[in-house]
């Protein structure tokens, strides 16, 4: 039997599938047009991050303080007289140990 369709008896019926197809397709037209409704949780949720975000714009922001770099001591003795002390000590093992291998003995 055909479902219930709006108008008086004396207008001609629907075919059931037809009418069908109608609801169907009119639902179908008003929920794709129809402004989507936010949830409850989307409200909270906005409204709990704009209060954050105006309590973090009210604080003061913590300075930073700058961190020191650990300084280099002053080096008691210049570089040229190090590198002279180094070298002049690798002429003078090389010196004794070439004494060792010629006279068997350094000094």
């Amino acid at each position: 039997m055909a479902g219930k369709q709006p108008g008086a008896d004396d207008e001609p019926r629907l075919p059931e599938d037809i009418w069908d197809r109608f609801q169907k397709d009119s639902l179908g037209q008003i929920e794709d047009t129809a402004p989507k409704e936010h949830s409850a949780r989307w409200y909270e949720v906005t409204e709990r991050l704009a209060a954050d975000d105006a309590r973090r714009a009210a604080a003061p922001r913590p300075r930073r303080r700058r961190r020191l770099r650990p300084r280099m001591p002053e080096a008691p003795v210049p570089r040229a007289f190090a590198v002279g002390f180094v070298v002049v000590s690798v002429v003078l093992v090389l010196s004794a140990a070439a004494a060792y291998l010629q006279y068997g003995r350094v000094f």
